[in-house]
């Protein structure tokens, strides 16, 4: 699959700011990203798993802890702010009002830079690691605490013949 010319300037860019983050000092801040960076996120998160009955405090909650993360690496944070100004920036619309489909292309436009992979894995442990998920996936959590599954309805199963 041929790479297009915008991926390639985005992905080398991205690479270069990465590389000029990692001669920071150690105790210099991360760089500080907006109130609207991180409603940003949180409407990412949803783009990625999007789950119309789930409460939106779980996506609120998953951006706090990948905010947290972010505000202890300026790696992270660089990697944060590049990715934010080229989601909301190149002179289209903010990315709040755009249509799905086009936050979408948007999305898999960066989906093989650092930063999307970061949020990715972070999103999906986040996520589905929330009891919220659970309740509403039909899943009662772990049964490790309680002796497995096997004591617990695993072998309820009254339509196969013993």
């Amino acid at each position: 699959m041929a790479m297009k010319r915008r991926e390639f300037l985005r992905l080398n860019i991205n690479l270069a700011l990465l590389s000029l983050c990692g001669g920071v000092g150690a105790g210099e801040i991360a760089i500080p990203w907006s109130g609207n960076d991180k409603k940003t996120l949180a409407d990412v998160l949803y783009q990625l798993f999007p789950h119309p009955r789930l409460n939106k405090d779980v996506y609120k909650q998953v951006t706090e802890q990948i905010s947290h993360k972010i505000a202890q690496s300026n790696e992270l944070a660089s990697m944060m702010k590049n990715a934010m100004d080229g989601l909301t920036g190149n002179s289209r619309e903010k990315w709040s009002m755009l249509p799905p489909r086009d936050k979408t292309e948007l999305l898999e436009e960066i989906q093989h830079t650092p930063f999307f992979q970061f949020v990715l894995n972070e999103t999906l442990s986040g996520v589905y690691r929330h009891p919220d998920t659970w309740k509403l996936l039909g899943f009662e959590g772990s049964s490790l605490e309680f002796g497995g599954y096997i004591n617990r309805g695993f072998n309820d199963i009254d339509w196969l013949p013993e």
